[in-house]
C-alpha cells in the first residue's frame, strides 16, 4: 500500500462518516483508524516484498536452467563433434592400411610366381589388382587434403563449402575401400586361375 492508497483510504472513511451525517470526526478514532492503515500498509509492504523475492527467485532458478541447459547441448555437441572427427580418421587410416599392405602383398606374390612361371593373363590380372590398390591409397591419400581443406572452411564459417568438401571427403574414402573390394575380388580369381594351372 503506497502513500495515494493511504490517502484515498483516510478519503473513503471520511466521505462515509460524513454520508452517515456526522460533522466531526474523534481524535481517538481517527488515531486508531490510521493505526490500522499503518498496519494494513506494513503488511502490503512484506507481501510486495515476499512478491518481488518469488519473482526473482523464479527468474534466477530459469536462468540458471537455460545456462545449464546450454552449457550441456554446448558438450554434447563437442563430444559428438570429436567422435566425428576420430571416427573419421580411423576410416582414413584403415583405407590407407588396408589398400596400401594389399598392394604389397600382392606385389611380393607377383614377383614370385614370375619367376616360376605363370600365364599372362594371371600376372596381368594381379598387375590391375595392385593398380587398383594404388589408387585406393591415392584416394585415401586425397580424402585426406580435402578433410584438411573442410575443416579450414568450418573454421572460418565457410558452412557450405566446409559440407561440399567433406562430401567429398566421405566419397574418397567409400571409393578407396570399393576399390579395395573390387580388386580383392579380382585378385582372388587370379588366384583360383594360377593354382588351377598347376
Amino acid at each position: 500500500m503506497n502513500a495515494i492508497d493511504v490517502v484515498n483510504e483516510v478519503k473513503k472513511a471520511l466521505l462515509q462518516t460524513k454520508n452517515g451525517g456526522e460533522v466531526s470526526v474523534s481524535i481517538d478514532a481517527m488515531d486508531n483508524f490510521m493505526d490500522q492503515l499503518g498496519t494494513q500498509a506494513e503488511q502490503s509492504k512484506e507481501i510486495d516484498k515476499l512478491q518481488h523475492s518469488k519473482i526473482l527467485a523464479e527468474f534466477e532458478a530459469e536462468n540458471s536452467r537455460s545456462i545449464a541447459y546450454s552449457q550441456n547441448a554446448t558438450a554434447h555437441s563437442l563430444e559428438m563433434f570429436k567422435a566425428v572427427i576420430t571416427a573419421g580418421q580411423a576410416a582414413l587410416k584403415a583405407s590407407m592400411i588396408i589398400n596400401g599392405g594389399a598392394a604389397a602383398a600382392l606385389l611380393a606374390f607377383t614377383g614370385k610366381i614370375w619367376n616360376e612361371g605363370s600365364s599372362i593373363a594371371v600376372t596381368s590380372a594381379l598387375s590391375q589388382s595392385i593398380l587398383l590398390f594404388c589408387f585406393g591409397v591415392l584416394a585415401a591419400a586425397f580424402a585426406s587434403g580435402t578433410t584438411y581443406i573442410s575443416q579450414y572452411c568450418f573454421a572460418n564459417k565457410y558452412i557450405k563449402s566446409g559440407s561440399a568438401i567433406n562430401g567429398v571427403s566421405i566419397i574418397s574414402v567409400f571409393g578407396s575401400f570399393a576399390l579395395f573390394c573390387y580388386s580383392s575380388i579380382n585378385a582372388a580369381s587370379s588366384f583360383t586361375a594360377h593354382f588351377a594351372g598347376l
